[in-house]
């Protein structure tokens, strides 16, 4: 490992030398670009499929397929990129657990319906970048063969559903003018109607997320400069280790130390993700209303409809100070893999006798809890696969299993025992009060297990922006210039072997 002191890039070089060695050793496999193809066109060619005339079994062939090439990765498999390895397996988990969800836990061709558009007259599609000329309709599985790879595609790369009949939510009702043609054929509490008017305008929220994404990468470019000066997150330093000037002076106290590293922990967690999700407005957004004609003829699906483009995350205080720890991570945090999780329950619930099934306090407690163990499962998988020494099961995989138990104890008081002790009249602010410290202190306790492991295994390591206003005045780091992705991302390998040479994603 490399010394501190010697610089940043010393310490990324020594990785990348130390895993050359071991994959020349035979110890691990590289990840080759072919395995990304391949792992993304094997369910897209089961979903397009259909059922019938031994199609069902083609599907659950090609998910067996995809079950084979994850174990592979997971054990044999590692790369740098991706903070030392970790996003292939947080991504191989959830491409498991979501292919599971769509071949193994649903019915394709019945339990999935997407909002589509259809033109009013064909003769209005060059004045079609205002939705008020479409109609919206459920589109089922489709029967020609475009159609189906589109909306197979569409279902396969979705991750919140806001077109489709599973959008949670969480991401709001749908405009009043979108709900009332869809209402009459498809009926769901949970399709509430909102106020065209209270919705902003697609060319509103382009802006919204260009202004998220500079924001945000601002945020990241100051907080790698802080966490690239503090060795403890660059995976070289013990948890007790003083953070460097002028955060040493916290060192009077470790509760501070502590809060002062889970705080950049979290905050790098959410502002990479603020980032990143702010693409997708930015570039199918903006191709729809760009290009209106051709985002027409590439899918049916509405592009440039606004309301498809939700914020990521939802308002802070409000939903932590009325429901605690349930409303930080049911209405606050993000919820990108919300649906697979909630899949994976209602799959685990169908071995249960319908008496118990449907029993709402087995229900509620089987949600929470196989929602959590499904996280804790992805994100140790990202632990495992970095090559540095991390701790999966004791790390992210506990800290994700504590979050349940932190629920269902909090409900548990406010159902069963609150109401027997002599606070009934305890003001709102008071109960406001005491949700926003219970969630903070058990956050706080127990978000050191994932936030030690992620700088244990070298995630921070991931150089988040290409271009570095700060790093190239000189601030943070002296071996750094104003372009921060000097590395190459590929790079041609070989073992000799047919299968073993190839571009390799490094």
């Amino acid at each position: 490992m490399a010394d501190p002191r010697h610089g940043y890039k010393d310490l990324i070089h020594s990785h990348e030398i130390e895993l050359d060695g071991l994959l020349k050793q035979g110890v691990y496999k590289p990840v080759f670009l072919y395995h990304v193809l391949l792992f993304n066109v094997l369910p897209l060619i089961g979903l397009v499929l259909p059922s019938g005339k031994g199609g069902q079994y083609a599907r659950k062939g090609v998910f067996a397929l995809c079950i084979a090439i994850a174990i592979q990765a997971f054990r044999n498999q590692r790369t740098l990129i991706g903070g030392n390895g970790y996003m292939l397996g947080l991504m191989t988990a959830w491409w498991l657990i979501w292919n599971a969800t769509l071949f193994m836990f649903s019915d394709l061709e019945h339990d999935f319906k997407r909002i589509e558009r259809k033109p009013v007259d064909l003769q209005l599609q060059d004045r079609a970048q205002n939705e008020k000329y479409d109609t919206f309709v459920w589109q089922s599985y489709p029967k020609k063969l475009g159609h189906r790879l589109d909306w197979s595609a569409g279902l396969l790369f979705n991750l919140r559903g806001p077109e489709w009949n599973w959008r949670g939510p969480h991401l709001g009702p749908l405009p009043r003018s979108v709900h009332t043609q869809l209402h009459p054929g498809f009926s769901c509490a949970k399709f509430k109607a909102q106020d065209d008017a209270t919705y902003i305008s697609g060319k509103e929220r382009l802006q919204a997320a260009f202004r998220t994404f500079l924001k945000y990468y601002l945020v990241l470019d100051l907080l790698k400069v802080f966490m690239m000066r503090d060795p403890y997150f660059l995976g070289i330093a013990s948890v007790n280790s003083p953070p460097p000037f002028p955060f040493s002076y916290l060192t009077i106290h470790p509760f501070l130390v502590h809060f002062y590293r889970l705080f950049l922990s979290a905050f790098g967690v959410f502002a990479a993700l603020e980032f990143v999700t702010a693409l997708s407005p930015i570039f199918f957004l903006g191709l729809a209303l760009a290009f209106p004609n051709a985002a027409r003829k590439l899918t049916a699906a509405p592009l440039g409809a606004p309301w498809v483009y939700a914020d990521t995350f939802g308002p802070f205080l409000e939903p932590i100070c009325d429901h605690g720890l349930a409303g930080c991570w049911g209405r606050w945090w993000h919820q990108l893999f919300r649906f697979g999780f909630t899949a994976t329950a209602h799959w685990i619930l169908s071995f249960l006798p319908v008496k118990l099934s449907s029993n709402s306090q087995v229900r509620r407690v089987t949600f929470t809890v196989v929602a959590f163990s499904v996280s804790g499962f992805v994100h140790a998988c990202g632990s495992f696969t970095q090559f540095t020494e991390t701790k999966p099961a004791s790390g992210p995989f506990l800290f994700f299993s504590l979050q349940s138990v932190g629920i269902l104890g909090e409900q548990l008081f406010k159902r069963s025992i609150y109401p027997m002790l002599p606070l009934a009249h305890t003001p709102r602010w008071l109960r406001r009060t005491a949700n926003l410290v219970f969630v903070f202190c058990w956050l706080f306790y127990s978000g050191i297990f994932v936030a030690d492991d992620f700088a244990r295994g070298g995630l921070w390591l991931m150089e988040p922006v290409p271009f570095s206003l700060l790093r190239g005045l000189g601030i943070g780091s002296q071996d750094h210039g104003w372009w921060c992705w000097t590395e190459p991302w590929f790079r041609y390998w070989s073992d000799g072997t047919y299968w073993g040479s190839g571009i390799r994603v490094i």
